[in-house]
């Protein structure tokens, strides 16, 4: 290698005066595909030469440990080659020492291990190596080195997960049919590495000799509950060493019950924050990064994390700052109910059965904060864009069965309007009568568990009601989307036409309707639209159908608006909102195309529809015309 030889001289110059400034063109020219074809012994002798000038290094470690990277990056140099390097590496000390260059460099040499099972048992066989990875990623000052220390312990976890046994060896009497990695046993069957994680978090130690301050003491639990919320198993729901465990109050339970419901103090209101976001992201089947199999899985009644969390007392006290705001103090209220609408928001889309479950107040206690908070909101509030966006996120995530008109409480989505026009609201809309995906599970009735398509007819039956009520919709849906000079407000508005246009629709049921969800049946919904005809069945048809086939179709065969005469120039600006609105149009127009030939290959109706399309297709995004000096469309507000 040409570029060794000068390298190497370098390095050893600047180790043996630390004020010799870093040559960083020649170091940048020893790049990935010089060091992929290191012969060992370069590689080794580079590595050893980059250990020896760190501690000592008087200016910006960053090429010294760019390069060590690059060194260690190929996929053929594994962990055990840098077990091999002579003097061995100390682990212990790189990760002890007060430097973050030296932390970061032998973190890049240990994240080797977490690439083979095989290498994470051997770090796991040495204690103080894992323990002061621990201490190091809790307690350092440098977000890089935590951040990296994160990836490095969960690496070493994932590379040693469960393994399950052969069937023949599980029965009913064995508890646990799977067994932990050493790295997992290291971790969690430690006394001392498994007790450092509840000391270095516990407040009661703060300031105390040998322990972290309540500041160094509040990272450490912010990263520790980024840690368990990616970890999901009985490893860190049950109780591991009670000893541990119950010298820092917790009864029953591992490391979550002392993380969940005992670390924090709550009168640290952003603290507090960030324990009601961890709620929420403990919620979703599959936050887990390490996939271990002996939790059971989650359905749309519960999962072991949502049980968790009502049986801790956790789900209520979360839901109570959106829910029930009076309760609280008014500057928790000011901090937490975006955080409470968050959870709810993640909750309700996640189990849909449990809450519509009767014997649950929680949504009807929504319906009635939704309806409070758009009950009689003004034009001017939606005009300026002054809406309560955590509420709106509330409404999109509820299932579509309880947004049904009732007498109480109101049905907030009818408060939800389309003039003035508001992004926020288009938005909302377009979520609600889109349906669920197509692979979507469909089921949310409480009492109908084998019932498919609610979610899919009530999006279809919400749009008709909704329709009914606001038969101009789309008259001001177009203008909107015709403002080009409010971008965000246009697209949104495209963005409505395109999820009414893709929608996932079906029939309504004529035999089942649900008191809690006041749902309608098929024949029902008709009356309710005043017609004796079967309304259109999918969102393609609906906008075949009176009102939107006055309104949408036009606006979808038009051209869009171009222009670069503006007062005080910004044409730059301008037009590329305009190209930006027009694309959205254009993939809308195409989506309608694709879905009405469906409707010609079923029907053999609507050709001419088809051939309209086409023929606006054919001319591209902007039209296929040089047109300038035309308007931007303006709302009276």
């Amino acid at each position: 290698m040409e570029l060794y030889p000068p390298v190497l001289t370098h390095l050893e110059e600047v180790t043996a005066d630390p004020t010799v400034p870093l040559n960083q063109d020649l170091l940048g020219k020893f790049d990935g595909q010089v060091t992929e074809h290191l012969a060992s012994a370069e590689r080794n002798a580079l590595l050893n030469q980059l250990s020896e000038l760190l501690p000592n290094l008087q200016q910006d470690p960053s090429p010294v440990t760019a390069l060590i990277e690059l060194l260690v990056r190929p996929a053929n140099y594994t962990f055990s080659d840098i077990l091999g390097i002579n003097p061995p590496v100390d682990f212990s000390a790189g990760l002890s020492a007060p430097h973050s260059a030296i932390n970061l460099v032998t973190l890049i040499l240990l994240h080797k291990a977490s690439l083979q099972r095989s290498d994470a048992g051997i770090v796991a066989g040495k204690p103080n190596v894992v323990s002061s990875l621990v201490r190091l990623w809790l307690s350092t000052a440098d977000i890089a080195v935590a951040q990296k220390a994160h990836d490095v312990l969960l690496g070493l976890l994932t590379a040693d997960e469960r393994i399950q046994q052969p069937e023949t060896v599980a029965h009913e009497n064995l508890r646990e049919p799977y067994h932990h990695g050493l790295m997992w046993r290291r971790l969690f069957k430690d006394k001392d590495i498994y007790g450092s994680m509840f000391s270095m978090c516990d407040l009661a130690t703060a300031g105390q000799p040998e322990q972290l301050s309540k500041n160094q003491k509040s990272a450490a639990q912010a990263r520790l509950l980024d840690m368990l919320v990616r970890l999901d198993c009985e490893s860190i729901r049950n109780s591991q060493i009670p000893e541990v465990e119950q010298r820092y109050g917790i009864q029953r339970g591992g490391i979550l019950d002392f993380a969940a419901t005992a670390m924090v103090d709550r009168d640290d209101v952003l603290m507090h924050m960030l324990l009601v976001d961890f709620y929420a992201e403990l919620l979703p089947p599959g936050h887990s990064e390490v996939k271990t199999s002996e939790i059971s899985a989650p359905t749309p009644h519960s999962s072991s994390s949502l049980d968790f969390l009502i049986d801790r007392g956790l789900h209520s006290r979360s839901l109570s700052y959106y829910l029930e705001p009076n309760r609280h103090s008014s500057m928790d209220v000011t901090y937490l109910y975006s955080r409470s609408a968050n959870y709810l928001s993640v909750y309700a889309s996640l189990y849909p059965i449990h809450f519509l479950d009767t014997a649950s107040a929680t949504a009807d206690a929504t319906l009635r904060r939704l309806s409070d908070v758009f009950f009689g909101m003004s034009a001017a509030t939606w005009a300026h864009a002054q809406v309560p966006t955590h509420d709106l996120h509330v409404l999109a995530s509820l299932p579509r069965p309880t947004l049904f008109p009732r007498p109480t409480p109101a049905p907030p989505l009818f408060d939800i309007p389309v003039t003035p026009a508001n992004a926020d609201a288009y938005n909302v809309l377009a979520t609600v009568f889109r349906g669920p995906p197509p692979d979507a599970s469909q089921d949310v009735h409480p009492g109908a568990s084998n019932t498919p398509g609610l979610e899919s007819s009530s999006a279809r039956a919400l749009y008709f009601l909704y329709l009914e009520q606001r038969p101009d919709m789309w008259v001001h849906i177009v203008k909107a989307a015709e403002t080009v000079a409010i971008k965000d407000v246009a697209i949104a508005a495209i963005g409505l036409i395109d999820a009414v246009i893709t929608a996932n629709w079906s029939l309504l049921s004529e035999s089942i309707s649900s008191p809690k969800t006041e749902m309608p049946t098929e024949h029902q919904l008709s009356e309710r639209c005043h017609t004796h005809q079967r309304l259109p069945l999918s969102g393609a048809l609906a906008m075949l159908t009176s009102p939107s086939l006055e309104t949408v179709l036009p606006f979808l065969f038009r051209p869009p608006r171009l222009f670069s005469n503006l007062v005080g120039g910004g044409k730059g600006d301008v037009e590329s909102a305009a190209y930006l609105v027009a694309a959205a149009k254009y993939a809308t127009a195409k989506r309608l195309r694709d879905r009405v030939n469906e409707l010609v290959e079923e029907t053999g109706q609507f050709s001419d529809v088809v051939s309209a399309l086409n023929r606006r297709l054919a001319v591209g995004i902007m039209g296929g015309t040089g047109e300038v000096g035309g308007r931007v469309g303006t709302l009276e507000l």
